[in-house]
């Protein structure tokens, strides 16, 4: 299993046709925080030592689903008004 993206989905998606967290992270981090703090909590786990890669490791998956939950809330389709107004 990829280490960047969460199970069942990016890189782990069964049919294979979801984009990289990573690769999302970059598209937006100049704009969205969160995904710029994933991209460095995802650089220290690659450079991590033995001892402290679990640590990273889990520093970045929290980071990268913060990142991702930013980028669907702020990119949500618009609401469609209520015919029964």
């Amino acid at each position: 299993m990829a280490l960047c993206c969460p199970p069942g989905h990016g890189c782990n998606a069964p049919d294979g046709d979801e984009p990289c967290a990573l690769m999302l992270c970059r598209a937006v981090a100049d704009d969205e925080g969160a995904a710029a703090v994933a991209l460095d909590r995802w650089g220290a786990f690659e450079n991590a030592g033995e001892g402290e890669r679990r640590f990273r490791r889990r520093a970045f998956e929290r980071a990268r689903d913060r990142a991702l939950i930013a980028l669907a809330m702020a990119h949500r389709p618009r609401r469609r008004r209520s015919l029964a107004a």
